[in-house]
């Protein structure tokens, strides 16, 4: 059949592709601007997913963007392709040679986010080459340093001690100005020239949460892209949770925490260190988060091969930054350097080296004086003399500063004025957007300030020279013109898509809370998305203070406070729940009523949960979690928590979550121990997941601590080595890898409990093999840390710490912390080698172990025992006499096993001790211990309270503490 025999029909793509082939056969350069007219866009857009059509169309944009290239349109084929190297170098090239710098760097950073963006790499090395000459003699060296000897031949020294002797952290510290970033930029050069790896960054005004993580990541993965393949699928997928160019990785199973954030960075420094040791170099660091103090800290705690230079000004009292700087300053993990002002002859041989003319030694005299040994103040000021040496030199570092920019036009002025208002770092995008005059104005000023030594380049953006220069910068603008300006600034940085916080923070500063409200909730949902807990309540105090029952604000604001552990936070649920609209006011009522249970309120739980109805599948597995722990604890109807533990299982395999199925078996398995039926429950887990091995990973991991009750002296422990045999006999029979590897380790607890530390050690060794086997992380780790139990029984603590530090990476790559910290920084506390050691190591515990993702009531005795008698030990009776309370607890009430109550004895013995109570007191709580120890069938324990029985101080020489 033929439609339409005698008509004509004319394509546009059959005209387009006749005129594209005539124009690229050598038809110039008006052949392929009239080809390009022809080309009206990809084809039949509106079939975007048609597999039919992507070869043509394809075909077709090739030919379009071959045009361009051929016809020299290489700023229509930079939009068209943001990723075509060629193209940029070729108008970075034109730019240069008109003398507009700024310009060219504003391609090369277009170019360099798009590669990032799309493709994850970094620029080719003819375009870095070209970008060199861009920026060449655009910011002249410096002044060689001066003076600082001393402190360079300290930190020298330090980076130069064996590792298991450096320090994990060295913090610089001193005020605006004193030639911290100077001294960064020696240390920098000095450790490459040793062979380390560094990896530097500066940091900046809050923006993002994690910001600095981020920015770590970035350069570590844009200088080789590999890295992402070396450290595992779990680190690469928390770590595309903070930079894009992570991506792609496999989805989180779990919410996300921050020792997973820990981890995943220290896993890539470590893949970057190619074996050798890494330096991570951080500027300005009193400008970064709550959250990045805590990952820092952490970092610079694990030590070596790692070390970690924080370069501050003095951080405040009481700030995260302070508290964590002194206790790893105390701890001897952390170096301190304060830069001190430069003496007067210093100050005069900088004065000299700066100054462009030489100077009278009055003027001299007068810069010295006034710079009182500050190297930035004395250079800036040095920078005014001029070679008549006539004319008035300025009072103070901020009039020099505003002296060197006389003769930079009005215009250009007040673009700089605002990208000072802006923020401390920007991008060209963003000064170009900010300049209220045209985009010309604000390249030329970027330009002038970049030869002014103003501004100087970060990568592809541009920071002030110094916090200094943009203050004073900002200071010249009246109060009420500055309001203005940041509410302008509040919504052309909106318009850019720029990081919610900042944009509020804008608005703040502008006198418009309410317009900020939106900005501030999206900045508190993605630090709660991403773990940084303390960052949602900074975000979110200003929120309440304009509005005290924002429903989703309290809501953000109980649950990052039960994250993170705080006692406010069932108070804040309630506040949120009075707020918030049926169903989710239930919800929260559940919420509450569990963090009351991790609190130790079963009771008060069950009377929050009265009337309560929750509807989502989070509510109802808190509702399920709170009668199976109170059933748990002696406080509910075991009939109950059976139930909703019931219920919650199945509502999770419904919604197919990985972690709620964790958290409702968790509930099952102490809704079973709550009926003493916990060997069936075990048995018919091992049977309903045998064809499910993904699926019976995390049932047997939810079940990790309630299982811990077939130890402690629950039964005797041939029955328990029995039971274990036989389960791990009966999963090998039917294929379960996940109920042999749990058996296997199980037998290796028992034997290890009892004494039988060789047995212990062979089949602990199988289970971590078993575990890795299936990819089974948590028990992996579990396997581990008991191992590392049974090389410190053995005598072998080098082993015990390495297995230890092996273990907490492990547990790092899970969503299952929380049944694995405790023990493993008890065991770390076990571990040291004197009181003052061990104080030091529950100091660090204490900041790394807190909220529910982190610790449950069921593990939190492992720790909570070892720390009360590190505390005794080191005699800091308040936190000897709180963890003594938690262990009285969580031995009486939670656990209910005879092995921790003889380890309750033992702290009170340890307690007494440090109180100077009469010896015989201390001797009868060691004695009982050791009796209960041995009826518990805890030979190792038993013998080590025997001792400490007969001299009760001895305590000091033995640090392994109870089991």
């Amino acid at each position: 059949m033929v439609l339409w025999a005698h008509g004509r029909v004319a394509v546009d793509v059959d005209r387009f592709e006749r005129l594209a082939q005539s124009a690229l056969s050598g038809g110039g350069l008006e052949a392929c601007a009239q080809a390009l007219d022809a080309y009206a866009g990809d084809l039949l857009p509106g079939s975007a997913y048609e597999a039919w059509a992507e070869p043509a169309r394809e075909r077709l944009h090739a030919r379009f963007v071959a045009l361009l290239r051929a016809s020299a349109q290489w700023e229509r084929l930079a939009r068209v392709e943001p990723t075509d190297e060629p193209a940029h170098r070729e108008l970075m090239s034109r730019e240069l040679a008109a003398g507009n710098r700024a310009a060219a760097v504003r391609w090369y950073a277009h170019l360099r986010e798009a590669l990032e963006r799309e493709l994850g790499v970094a620029p080719d090395r003819d375009t870095e080459a070209l970008y060199e000459q861009c920026v060449a003699s655009l910011q002249p060296a410096g002044p060689v340093t001066i003076g600082r000897a001393r402190v360079r031949a300290q930190v020298a020294a330090w980076l130069g001690m064996p590792a298991a002797e450096r320090p994990g952290g060295i913090v610089l510290r001193g005020p605006a100005g004193i030639g911290k970033t100077a001294f960064c930029r020696e240390l920098d050069a000095l450790a490459r020239q040793r062979g380390w790896t560094v990896v530097r960054v500066d940091a900046a005004q809050p923006g993002r949460a994690y910001a600095v993580v981020a920015a770590l990541t970035e350069r570590v993965v844009l200088s080789d892209r590999g890295m992402l393949d070396r450290i595992g699928a779990p680190a690469r997928s928390v770590l595309a949770q903070l930079s894009p160019l992570a991506a792609p990785a496999a989805a989180l199973a779990g919410p996300l925490g921050r020792h997973q954030v820990i981890g995943a960075l220290r896993r890539l420094l470590l893949a970057a260190s190619g074996g050798g040791d890494v330096m991570v170099l951080v500027d300005d660091a009193h400008l970064i988060g709550d959250a990045e103090v805590d990952v820092l800290m952490h970092l610079s705690a694990a030590g070596p091969p790692v070390c970690v230079v924080l370069a501050t000004r003095p951080p405040a009292l009481g700030s995260a930054l302070g508290r964590g700087v002194s206790r790893l300053v105390g701890s001897g993990v952390m170096q301190a350097v304060d830069l001190e002002p430069l003496d007067d002859d210093e100050a005069r041989r900088l004065v000299a080296q700066a100054a462009p003319c030489p100077l009278s030694e009055q003027n001299l005299v007068h810069i010295v004086r006034v710079a009182e040994g500050n190297p930035f103040a004395a250079i800036e000021l040095a920078r005014c003399a001029e070679p008549t040496g006539e004319q008035r030199l300025p009072r103070n570092v901020a009039e020099a500063i505003i002296a060197r920019l006389c003769d930079v036009p009005d215009a250009a002025l007040a673009a700089l004025k605002w990208m000072a208002l802006a923020g401390d770092a920007f991008d060209a995008t963003t000064a170009a957007a900010l300049t209220p005059d045209a985009q010309a104005h604000a390249f030329a000023a970027l330009d002038l300030a970049l030869a002014a030594g103003v501004l100087v380049l970060a990568g592809a953006g541009y920071r002030f020279r110094h916090d200094l220069v943009r203050q004073a910068l900002i200071e010249q603008i009246p109060p009420h013109q500055r309001l203005k300006m940041h509410r302008q600034a509040a919504q052309r940085l909106s318009e850019l898509d720029a990081a919610p916080a900042l944009v509020a923070r804008h608005w703040l500063d502008g006198g418009s809370p309410r317009d900020a409200l939106p900005c501030l909730l999206a900045a508190a949902r993605d630090a709660v998305r991403l773990a940084a807990f303390s960052d949602p309540l900074r975000h979110l105090e200003p929120v309440l203070a304009f509005e005290a029952g924002h429903a989703e604000a309290l809501r953000l604001r109980a649950e990052a406070l039960d994250a993170m552990g705080d006692p406010a936070a069932v108070a804040a649920y309630r506040k949120a729940a009075s707020a918030a609209d049926e169903p989710m006011s239930h919800d929260l009522r559940a919420k509450g009523a569990l963090a009351m249970i991790k609190q130790g309120d079963p009771k008060g739980a069950l009377e929050e949960l009265v009337g309560v109805r929750p509807n989502s599948v989070d509510g109802r597995l808190c509702e399920a979690l709170t009668y199976s722990g109170a059933a748990a604890l002696g406080a509910a109807d075991p009939a109950m928590g059976t139930r909703k533990a019931a219920e919650a299982r199945r509502l999770a395999l419904q919604a197919g979550d990985l972690s709620a199925i964790v958290t409702a078996s968790w509930a099952q398995a102490a809704a079973a121990h709550a009926r003493g039926e916990m060997h069936q429950s075990v048995w018919a887990d091992l049977q309903d997941t045998r064809q499910l091995p993904h699926l019976a990973v995390r049932v047997f991991d939810g079940q990790l601590c309630i299982l811990q009750r077939f130890l402690y002296g629950a039964r005797p422990y041939a029955e328990v080595i029995a039971f274990a045999e036989g389960l791990a006999a009966e999963a090998l029979r039917i294929g379960a890898a996940r109920g042999h590897a749990f058996g296997v380790t199980l037998r290796g607890e028992a034997e290890l409990l009892a004494g039988d530390l060789a047995a212990a050690e062979e089949h602990l060794r199988l289970g971590v093999r078993l575990h890795h086997a299936i990819g089974g992380a948590t028990g992996e780790a579990f396997s581990m840390q008991r191992l590392a139990e049974v090389a410190m029984y053995c005598g072998r603590h080098d082993d015990a710490r390495a297995l230890t530090d092996e273990a907490l990476d492990l547990a790092r790559q899970t969503d299952i912390g929380f049944h694995l910290l405790d023990r493993i920084y008890g065991t770390r506390i076990r571990l040291a080698r004197s009181p003052a050691a061990a104080l030091h190591a529950l100091e660090d515990a204490r900041e790394a172990v807190r909220g529910p993702l982190e610790t449950c009531p069921g593990c939190r005795i492992t720790f909570a025992v070892p720390a009360a008698i590190a505390a005794a030990r080191a005699r800091r009776l308040d936190l000897a006499q709180e963890y003594a309370g938690q262990t009285a607890y969580l031995a009486d009430v939670v656990m209910r096993l005879p092995a921790w109550h003889a380890a309750h004895d033992e702290v009170l013995g340890h307690l007494a001790v440090a109180r100077g109570e009469d010896p015989k007191v201390a001797a009868s709580r060691f004695a009982g211990a050791a009796a209960r120890f041995r009826d518990a069938g805890h030979p190792i324990d038993a013998t080590r309270c025997e001792r400490l029985a007969v001299v009760p101080d001895s305590g000091e020489a033995d640090a392994s503490g109870a089991t």
